[in-house]
């Protein structure tokens, strides 16, 4: 895939347009003939997704679209339509489904579905990954209500600082 990309510069501060293929740029920045962003390739994405005919969510990881693997999963004869919650996008997925698998143990259902509601869900997978990817959301009452409890811990930890 090819891709235009216009921003400023990282190296000096100009306006920059590169052209980027399959993740790698193909020119450099204009004026200082340096890459003027830095590029990551996302291959995949950590997902949440729900269905109302089972207990829980299912957080899993897939290299395609979370449309795409709410089909699959409806496919599998389990009742009931999956939808996603919100998706992680990611350089490794399957080392950062891992990462939140092996942090979510003691909420485990069984195999990727964990008793857990959505917005304790985004939280935990959103920390779990060390707060360096955002998530994207499908539902705009729980981004509001994720970033609403985001705000709510950074104050409660200026309260308990304040406190010591």
């Amino acid at each position: 895939m090819l891709f235009e990309i216009k921003g400023i510069c990282q190296n000096c501060a100009e306006d920059a347009n590169v052209l980027v293929h399959n993740g790698v740029p193909k020119s450099q920045c204009g004026s200082c003939d340096e890459d003027p962003f830095e590029i990551e390739v996302i291959t995949g994405v950590v997902y949440i997704v729900k269905n109302d005919k089972q207990v829980g969510l299912k957080i899993g990881q897939t290299s395609q679209t979370v449309e795409q693997r709410c089909k699959q999963l409806a496919s599998t004869g389990v009742p009931g339509m999956f939808y996603p919650i919100a998706i992680f996008p990611s350089t490794n997925p399957r080392k950062h489904e891992k990462r939140v698998h092996d942090k979510l143990l003691n909420k485990n259902i069984a195999k990727e579905h964990f008793d857990l509601e959505p917005i304790e869900a985004v939280l935990k997978v959103y920390r779990t990954l060390n707060k360096k990817i955002k998530p994207i959301f499908y539902d705009e009452d729980i981004k509001e209500r994720f970033f609403l409890e985001l705000e709510k811990a950074k104050i409660e930890m200026k309260i308990k600082l304040k406190g010591k």
